[in-house]
């Protein structure tokens, strides 16, 4: 049975689906046989991310329909043997496919691959709400600021009143010299404030969006510390006990996370 895990945000671009479909190269390119999963019905780009846009011919919808085998409907990227797309459709909406159906669908990819990812629609709208009960592991991704911290607290809750899984945070565009400054919450205490365990951090960098204009996700990057940090939160996310980063703060420096002192 495959290790399943759904990446999820509480709002958009904060790096969702660049770390899914890192963590799918990843996972890939360590021999398990892996199936990235585009949930985002109406606004697929996982596509983009794996450089596979132009050999889309059938989708989760046409699956959903019965208009093609699932296995039909899964891409592989050039040169990645064990790494499979399944893109969302375009012309359908969220309420168009059900839990049911997903759930379904996921534990028939489950049967015959090591590592499945979800990458799940920003926000908790329905889209999000199709991709609960998978019995997988739910990992939030969010940036150091009010706005997407809230998000990904109110994601966070959903997820509890839903009886998932306790959520996973991955902190992304972490700037190391302005938490040296103390103008920026240090992960650590971002994660205690957040009540969820902190399983990975990525530093900002220029050379993910240089990636990202080559069609290329943040895994294939320039910068080797990106990738570090990549690995590690597979590592973690496979039960890897690996040391997080560790930031110096200014001494007696309060922050403030939704106006309270942290």
């Amino acid at each position: 049975m495959a290790r399943i895990f759904s990446i999820m945000s509480g709002k958009g671009g904060v790096g969702k689906s660049t770390l899914a479909a890192s963590l799918a190269r990843y996972f890939a390119g360590r021999g398990m046989r892996t199936v990235l999963i585009d949930g985002d019905i109406g606004l697929r780009c996982a596509d983009l991310m794996l450089d596979v846009q132009d050999r889309v011919v059938y989708d989760l919808g046409d699956v959903k329909e019965q208009l093609c085998p699932t296995e039909q409907a899964l891409i592989r990227p050039t040169g990645v043997e064990n790494l499979f797309l399944l893109a969302a459709p375009q012309m359908m909406r969220p309420s168009d496919i059900k839990a049911k159906e997903m759930n379904k669908l996921i534990a028939q990819l489950s049967a015959d691959h090591d590592i499945i990812l979800l990458d799940a629609p920003a926000g908790i709208g329905r889209g999000l709400k199709n991709l609960l009960g998978a019995d997988s592991t739910p990992v939030i991704v969010a940036t150091p600021d009010d706005v997407s911290l809230r998000d990904a607290e109110k994601t966070a809750m959903l997820l509890q009143e839903k009886g998932e899984m306790h959520p996973l945070l991955v902190l992304n565009r972490v700037n190391r010299k302005l938490i040296k400054k103390g103008e920026m919450l240090p992960p650590d205490r971002i994660a205690m404030s957040l009540d969820m365990p902190l399983t990975g951090v990525i530093e900002e960098s220029p050379a993910v969006y240089r990636a990202l204009l080559q069609h290329k996700c943040a895994l294939e990057c320039e910068d080797e510390k990106i990738r570090q940090a990549i690995e590690n939160i597979a590592s973690r996310l496979l039960g890897a006990d690996t040391p997080l980063p560790v930031y110096k703060t200014p001494a007696r420096r309060f922050f403030r996370f939704g106006g309270v002192k942290a």
